[in-house]
C-alpha cells in the first residue's frame, strides 16, 4: 500500500503540469477509434442477427425477450446529464468522454488510502452505470505561447438504493479521520534520494449548496520535510478542490483544473463560481436521476 500511495501522490503532482495534445490530433485519434468501433459493432450485429434466428425453444416458440428496465427507472446516464461548455467559467472547446458499467466510485484516491490506514472500511462502492468527461480549452499567457489544459473533469455514477447516502457518510468519516495525515516517504532531493515527512489534510469548505447533498472538499499537502534537519525538501503540490453532489441515485464528482483563487473580478475559478458550477451540475443530473427533479 505505501508504494501505491506514493505513486498516486507522484501522479497527483505530475498531472498538474500535463499539456494536452492539439485539437486536430485528438480529433484524428477519435476518428480512428470510431472507425474501429463501427467495424466491430457491424460484425457483432451480423452475428447477433444470425443467432437470433435460432433462439427458439424445443416447441418452436420464440425465446422471450430480455426483461425491460426494472422499477428503479432510468438506467444508463445520458450526455444531457453532464456539464456543458456553457456551464464552465472558462472558454472550453474540446470534450473527451467515456462511459462504464460496474465502475468503482472514485472521489479521492489518496483520501481512500488514508481511510484504510485509519482502519475504516476499505471497500469502495461500485456504480451501476457511469459516465465521465473532461472539458479542455486554451490558456493564454502574455509573453508565452498558448497551451491547452483541462478546465474541468467530471464523473457521474448511478448507485444502488442507499449507495449515494452511504458515500457521503463514508466521506465524512474519512475526512474526520484524515484531518492531519502524516506519512514518511522517499523522494528525490538536491542531495539524491532522501527520507521525508509529508502531511496531508482534507477539509470540507462548504456543504448543502446544491442537489440533495453536496460538499466542497479541499486536499492540501504540506512541504516535504527532511526529519534529520527539519528543512523543506520538495515544494508542495497546489491544493486540490473537488465537488461531490448527489441528486437522487446519481453522484457526480467535479474537479476543476486549477485551485480556487480569492474572490476577485476576472479570476477564473473562485469558490463562488465553483458553487455555481455545482448547482449547474445538479440541474443537469435532474434529467437522469431516480427520482427526477
Amino acid at each position: 500500500m505505501p508504494d501505491d500511495v506514493t505513486l498516486v501522490e507522484a501522479l497527483h503532482r505530475d498531472l498538474r503540469n500535463v499539456r494536452w495534445a492539439e485539437p486536430a490530433e485528438i480529433r484524428a485519434a477519435g476518428r480512428r477509434r470510431s472507425r474501429r468501433t463501427t467495424t466491430l459493432i457491424a460484425v457483432s450485429l451480423v452475428v447477433v442477427a444470425a443467432l437470433g434466428a435460432t433462439l427458439v425453444d424445443r416447441t418452436g416458440a420464440p425465446t422471450p425477450a430480455p426483461p425491460a428496465a426494472g422499477p428503479e427507472g432510468r438506467a444508463e446516464i445520458s450526455v444531457a446529464a453532464m456539464l456543458t461548455a456553457t456551464d464552465v467559467p472558462a472558454a472550453t472547446d474540446e470534450r473527451l468522454g467515456d462511459t462504464g458499467l460496474g465502475e468503482r466510485v472514485r472521489v479521492d484516491d489518496i483520501l481512500q488510502a488514508c481511510a484504510r490506514e485509519q482502519g475504516l472500511p476499505a471497500d469502495q462502492l461500485t456504480s451501476r452505470y457511469s459516465r465521465s468527461q473532461t472539458l479542455i480549452g486554451a490558456v493564454e499567457v502574455p509573453g508565452f505561447a498558448s497551451y491547452r489544459r483541462p478546465f474541468v473533469s467530471q464523473d457521474v455514477y448511478r448507485l444502488e438504493t442507499g449507495g449515494a447516502e452511504r458515500l457521503f457518510a463514508d466521506l465524512d468519516r474519512s475526512v474526520t479521520a484524515c484531518a492531519d495525515w502524516r506519512r514518511s516517504i522517499q523522494a528525490q532531493g538536491d542531495q539524491g534520494v532522501v527520507d521525508m515527512t509529508v502531511g496531508h489534510r482534507w477539509t470540507v469548505l462548504a456543504r448543502a449548496f446544491a442537489g440533495d447533498q453536496a460538499i466542497l472538499l479541499r486536499h492540501t499537502v504540506s512541504e516535504a520535510v527532511e526529519p534529520t534537519v527539519g528543512e523543506p525538501v520538495v515544494t508542495p503540490a497546489r491544493p486540490e478542490d473537488r465537488l461531490v453532489v448527489r441528486v437522487g441515485d446519481l453522484v457526480t464528482v467535479v474537479v476543476p483544473g486549477e485551485p480556487l483563487q480569492p474572490d476577485a473580478p476576472g479570476t477564473t475559478m473562485t469558490q463562488a463560481k465553483l458553487l455555481d458550477l455545482a448547482r449547474a451540475a445538479a440541474n443537469r443530473l435532474c434529467v437522469a436521476a431516480n427520482p427526477g427533479c
